[in-house]
């Protein structure tokens, strides 16, 4: 059994459709559709039923994913510990992140603050979020309270409460508003991030909330696509109070007075690690950021 044969299985399980997940490998689906069926003949058992061109996981390979999940995590984390061991040897920190624009003014003052310490900063789906165990290739998560399926990790509060706020172009009829009842606003058109973001969730509990529904003028986009749209008056969209003060100050951010859905973000890291001299100063940095109102 091979690595790849695990990693192109994991790939058509999480895709559903052999074309997509050829095309996400960037293989061809015949070939990829060949790989399966030689570790299903290896395993002695189907691990998918397929229906027409759609593919999905059957018992057994719910079973083989879980394992394969461990397997590729235990590889992660053996590359990891080797990074480390590189990392060590100049002053580096990496971060993740599921609300990235958020903490922009954090990572920029931290590195104007300590220009020997280089940050990465990766940016996460909700769904590449580990389900157990640890994220073995990053020092730090930063996410909302809700993001993570797991209360495993060590965590601090950095922001406790953030409010949504409403985005629009300078000019739009909302503009000169001081909050916002998306109740009274059902007839727009609203611009969510694409599936799987940690803001696409909260705008999705915000439209529910306000009783809007999909039957409504809902789109998503891309962050790119969606700016333009705003500043093109093509519809409004959600971001938060923290995250507004980093983003295009030529759009208006104004607060949602109903429904409320305070968000709090925290600081991750894993419970098991000893924090390095860097690691410790980046978490105490954060910690001083929003406590001392320098964000």
């Amino acid at each position: 059994m091979e690595l790849l044969q695990l990693l192109y299985f994991k790939e058509v399980a999480e895709y559903g459709k052999i074309s997509t997940a050829a095309e996400r490998l960037f293989i061809s689906a015949p070939s990829l559709s060949a790989t399966i069926k030689r570790l299903e003949k290896e395993l002695g058992t189907p691990l998918f039923e397929r229906t027409g061109n759609a593919i999905a996981l059957n018992e057994q390979g719910k079973i083989f994913l879980r394992y394969t999940n461990q397997a590729l995590s235990a590889i992660e984390a053996g590359k990891a510990e080797l990074k480390n061991y590189s990392d060590a040897e100049r002053h580096h920190v990496r971060i993740a992140a599921t609300t990235s624009n958020l903490w922009v003014g954090l990572l920029s003052a931290f590195s104007l603050e300590y220009p020997h310490i280089t940050i990465s900063n990766t940016s996460l789906k909700l769904k590449q979020l580990p389900e157990d165990g640890i994220f073995p290739q990053y020092n730090f998560l930063l996410a909302e309270n809700s993001d993570l399926p797991t209360a495993r990790y060590k965590n601090v509060v950095l922001i406790e409460k953030d409010r949504p706020v409403l985005v629009v172009p300078q000019g739009h009829p909302l503009a000169e508003k001081s909050e916002v009842d998306l109740r009274d606003i059902k007839n727009e058109n609203f611009l969510l991030p694409v599936a799987d973001m940690s803001l696409h969730r909260m705008s999705s509990v915000l439209l529910s909330g306000a009783g809007i529904s999909k039957a409504n003028n809902l789109s998503e986009c891309s962050y790119m696509v969606r700016r333009q749209m705003i500043l093109e008056h093509r519809g409004v969209a959600f971001s938060t109070e923290y995250t507004s003060r980093s983003e295009d100050q030529s759009m208006r951010y104004i607060p949602i007075v109903y429904p409320q859905i305070p968000q709090q973000h925290r600081i991750y890291w894993d419970p098991g690690r000893v924090l390095t001299e860097d690691e410790q100063t980046f978490l105490d940095f954060a910690k001083e950021y929003f406590t001392s109102g320098l964000s």
